[in-house]
């Protein structure tokens, strides 16, 4: 069968080109490898996108508190930036590339106003963070 990708990250190809070449493989064998590495890893994962955005938020959490009222965008487990507004956010996710398939967007200092605002007799409910 002939495969044609196009627009493909061109360092990515070479990078993956080059280990084909030192493990003595052809293109062909090396993508269907690949392929098979990634379809059987599909359903063993244990962490996804979303863990590993949560765990990057987490790990950033006290930093971003000096950005209170900012909105704070993770993508692929890395801060992609804060803006002041929606639109920014979306425009930013839109730039990304490879595009996207899933980001955190967190409105700093909300989840404390929101949790300070149940609070009533003593006790509180409890909000899991997304």
């Amino acid at each position: 069968m002939t495969l044609v990708i196009k627009n493909a990250d061109e360092r990515l190809v070479r990078e993956f080109k080059a280990e084909a070449i030192r493990r003595g493989l052809t293109l062909s064998q090396a993508f269907e490898e690949a392929v098979r590495v990634w379809l059987d890893l599909k359903d063993k994962l244990l962490i996804t996108e979303q863990d590993v955005n949560n765990l990057a938020y987490e790990s950033l959490k006290e930093e971003l508190r000096k950005q209170e009222g900012k909105y704070a965008v993770i993508a692929r487990g890395k801060l992609v930036g804060l803006f002041d507004s929606l639109e920014e956010v979306a425009s930013a996710l839109k730039g990304l590339r490879p595009p996207i398939r899933n980001a955190l967007v967190v409105k700093i200092g909300e989840d404390d106003r929101t949790r300070r605002e149940l609070e009533w007799l003593g006790g509180s409910l409890e909000l899991e963070s997304v």
